[in-house]
């Protein structure tokens, strides 16, 4: 597997991704070592001269101002740890921690955080390693992932002395928050690409009209989201019966189906604008100070501030809001014969009187509600001026997005997953055909971990469908390329 070359500057969602799940070795650029060279020298130049800077010669919070003893930075910088070691609760997925360290490590490789090479180089190692730490996610201070982060410090350089600067260009960072962000992001990329081949294949157990998809429906509202979904779906049903002379039910379908490339496209432009900022934020320097090589000079700012993390992230829970409801109501009415046509629960009746997929309809609706609460924003947090003499008077609150917009790219891989399901029966209680070039292939891959279920027999329960997707991830992917 080809190697990611850090240099602190363009590391990407996909790189990242690489680096946590596929184990993707990394390699510290030639370039990125001699910067942080560079700017460690402006920190010991700083630090000899005698100068006030914040963390780096003053201790920090509430004693901020106060003056280091220069014999005892190492072991300020040790406690300061320490101090800041109160992470607990769950521990945070193996593949979350290695987003975590390799955020941590562009970040240093910048320079602007001011640490040794050697820091970079043992985070490296333990990455290359496959070294399992283990990190809590509960802890982070409001601003960072100050408790976190010292999961992963005291792990990583507890043998070593830290010098001036050190231990706080670590507590600063939120690598943890970042790293779960972009997985998170992927993760959701590829969920709504994959939904909208899902959602065709509901259309057509519906038998729904794909007026909505056609070329002029799509150039009447000219949203990139919308075109990119909208021609998708039609794509997949390319020769469906839903095309031809009386293969629609209905003129006007429920909203669920009619405005259905309006709410994948209104998520994906959501999303695009979140994964963006998140790059972004990947390229940024989230330290206090900041080491400028330019100027020569340690400056003040609030780059811990991650707001705009936070803010993306909401934008791109509540894009999904819609689609998890949509999907709710496909399956309702998919399941419901006043609304399909087709048999209660579609399944036809033994004698017994069960509600076939009714059951797992009903699942389907309390799992999407799960899922709409947690795109609620975060960014409205309750500020408080009590903490360190009242510097630390609001919070960005990244770590709680973060871990909420993984949350619901979780609970949308089930989510969607059933509505497949459902679908897969629909269309063969229907008997619609032919179905769409691709609905067809997928229709072909359900069947393969999950049978058709005739009277008496039971609804297939949902976890072998997931696992059977997962390992045929690539041809998934093939399915929906438009090539």
């Amino acid at each position: 597997m080809s190697q990611v070359d850090v240099t602190g500057f363009d590391l990407t969602i996909e790189q990242l991704v690489r680096i946590a799940r596929e184990r993707a070795p990394v390699s510290i650029a030639v370039e990125a070592i001699q910067r942080m060279e560079a700017a460690r020298a402006v920190v010991d130049n700083a630090v000899a001269r005698g100068e006030k800077v914040y963390g780096v010669t003053t201790s920090v919070g509430a004693k901020t101002g106060v003056p280091l003893a220069p014999n005892r930075i190492g072991e300020f910088n040790r406690r300061l740890l320490l101090t800041h070691n109160v992470a607990h609760g769950p521990l945070a997925p193996r593949e979350a921690v290695r987003a975590m360290m390799a955020v941590l490590l562009n970040s240093m490789a910048s320079g602007r955080l001011g640490v040794r090479p050697l820091l970079a180089e043992r985070l490296a190692a333990a990455l290359n390693e496959d070294r399992a730490i283990e990190v809590h996610i509960w802890g982070s201070m409001g601003q960072s992932d100050m408790a976190p982060i010292t999961d992963l410090a005291l792990a990583l350089y507890g043998d070593i002395e830290l010098q001036a600067g050190e231990a706080l260009a670590l507590l600063n960072s939120s690598a943890l928050a970042l790293g779960t962000a972009a997985l998170a992001m992927a993760d959701l990329r590829d969920s709504l690409d994959l939904w909208s081949l899902i959602a065709a294949l509901s259309m057509e157990g519906f038998a729904a009209n794909p007026s909505t998809v056609s070329e002029a429906a799509l150039r009447s509202r000219p949203f990139a989201g919308l075109n990119r979904h909208g021609t998708r779906i039609r794509h997949y049903l390319t020769g469906s019966y839903l095309f031809a002379k009386g293969g629609p039910r209905h003129l006007q379908d429920p909203l669920s189906f009619r405005s259905l490339p309006l709410l994948h496209g209104t998520a994906a432009d959501s999303l695009e604008f979140a994964y963006g900022q998140v790059e972004a934020e990947l390229r940024a320097s989230q330290n206090n100070p900041i080491v400028s090589i330019e100027e020569q000079a340690l400056i003040s700012v609030a780059n811990f501030d991650t707001v705009s993390l936070s803010m993306a992230l909401d934008v791109a829970r509540l894009g999904f809001a819609p689609v998890v409801t949509g999907s709710a109501e496909r399956v309702a009415k998919l399941v419901d014969s006043f609304w399909s046509g087709l048999t209660v629960g579609l399944i036809e009746e033994d004698g017994v009187g069960l509600p076939g997929f009714n059951g797992l309809a009903q699942f389907h609706k309390a799992i999407t509600s799960e899922a709409r609460l947690a795109t609620a924003p975060v960014v409205h947090e309750l500020a408080s001026s009590s903490h360190s003499n009242g510097n630390l008077d609001r919070a960005g609150m990244a770590g709680l997005a973060a871990r909420r917009t993984a949350e619901v790219a979780g609970l949308c891989r089930s989510i969607a997953a059933i509505e497949l399901l459902v679908a897969a029966q629909a269309v063969e209680v229907r008997k619609a055909a032919p179905l769409g070039a691709v609905t067809r292939r997928l229709h072909a891959l359900v069947r393969e971990a999950s049978p058709f279920a005739a009277a008496g027999d039971r609804v297939p329960h949902i976890d072998p469908l997931l696992q059977h997707m997962r390992q045929r991830d690539a041809e998934i992917r093939g399915m929906l390329s438009l090539g």
